[in-house]
């Protein structure tokens, strides 16, 4: 009778541990539900930013062609520094 007894609290120990080992898994699951939802967020955000960029781009290329003759240095570094904050956008989307 002993033996079975013994058998039965080591029962209810690993139902314990199980339960806890759950409520961790459960934990760890919901904190990378989480971590999805928010990395989704930051996704959409960022590619907001690019099609803001990317209009942005558009404008300035506008602006440089129908100001034909004219110094526009300012304008082409514009151009490549939003190129460039496009790219990096993209490489955050990609990574």
């Amino acid at each position: 009778m002993e033996g079975l007894l013994e058998r039965i609290r080591a029962a209810r120990a690993k139902v314990k541990q199980l339960q806890a080992d759950r409520a961790q898994m459960v934990a760890a699951v919901e904190a990378s539900e989480a971590r999805a939802r928010e990395g989704g967020r930051e996704q959409e955000v960022l590619k907001a930013r690019i099609k803001e960029l990317e209009q942005e781009n558009e404008v300035l290329r506008t602006a440089m062609a129908s100001a034909k003759g004219q110094e526009r240095e300012g304008t082409k570094e514009k151009i490549d520094e939003l190129v460039k904050e496009i790219d990096q956008c993209l490489a955050l989307l990609n990574g």
